[in-house]
């Protein structure tokens, strides 16, 4: 696995099955450079939602499996800057599975081996949501933040992640900007 990949767990729940999906961070990732101060509106017409990014994000998608053996696809966009990584991801999931906001806290909790700063209940246009921050560190000892929202709209959960090496006035007013901008389209 290389060391640019992301990492991130949510947990489903479908009866007594857990789905795990993994989205592997690794904290080197932070290290790279942004360039400018203009950000772009990201429309995502697969995902259904738009955010505001500092640059266009790379897309890509990852099959996944479940603990009982389902076979899924997982979709994610991602920006890479000085010390910060913008990170969209989301998953679809079918009845009877539900989705649980404290199981995909304590995924994303126990896959960065970090600790649960804070959390609180949020929601968007209506749909029930979670926000969290973690404390972690990579494998080389670099301490990182992550501020993550989950949101179980439709059938489909998002996790829109600001994770960054310097917490913060300025990145608090980065991660206010993007998460704030952050809209779904509704299925018609």
């Amino acid at each position: 696995m290389s060391r640019r990949s992301q990492t991130m767990s949510i947990t489903i729940v479908a009866g007594r099955t857990l789905f795990a999906v993994l989205f592997v961070f690794i904290g080197s990732a932070l290290v790279s450079a942004q360039t400018h101060d203009e950000w772009i509106k990201y429309d995502s017409k697969e995902g259904r939602y738009s955010v505001l990014l500092p640059s266009e994000p790379t897309v890509d998608s990852q099959g996944a499996t479940s603990n009982s053996g389902n076979k899924f696809t997982q979709y994610k966009a991602t920006v890479t800057g000085a010390n910060v990584v913008y990170m969209i991801g989301y998953f679809d999931y079918s009845p009877p599975t539900t989705f649980t906001l404290d199981k995909g806290r304590d995924g994303m909790v126990t896959a960065v081996k970090g600790t649960l700063l804070s959390e609180r209940a949020i929601s968007l246009g209506g749909a029930p949501g979670r926000e969290i921050h973690v404390g972690a560190k990579d494998e080389s000892g670099l301490e990182f933040v992550i501020f993550a929202r989950f949101y179980d709209i439709d059938h489909r959960v998002y996790v829109v992640q600001f994770i960054t090496t310097k917490a913060g006035e300025a990145a608090d007013m980065k991660a206010n900007k993007y998460f704030d901008s952050f809209q779904v389209v509704k299925r018609q």
